[in-house]
């Protein structure tokens, strides 16, 4: 029992480890699917919008990292 509560602990360790980073990818998730749902986008525009906005949050993500690391 103690290997999954030491999994579930890294695995909540993970999301934690970096907030504004879990709350940019939810918070784009979240829009994208209001998007859909109001058929605003349809199921092929909304990976699309949904695969730039996770890389544009990595690479600010990547950005503020190395300048908090300078």
């Amino acid at each position: 029992m103690t290997i999954l509560g030491d999994v579930f602990r890294e695995l909540f360790g993970m999301f934690v480890a970096d907030l504004r980073l879990t709350l940019s990818v939810l918070g784009g998730v979240l829009l994208v699917a209001i998007l859909m749902n109001s058929a605003v986008l349809g199921p092929v525009a909304a990976g699309f919008v949904l695969a730039l906005g996770c890389v544009l949050i990595l690479v600010e993500t990547v950005l503020r990292e190395t300048r908090r690391g300078k």
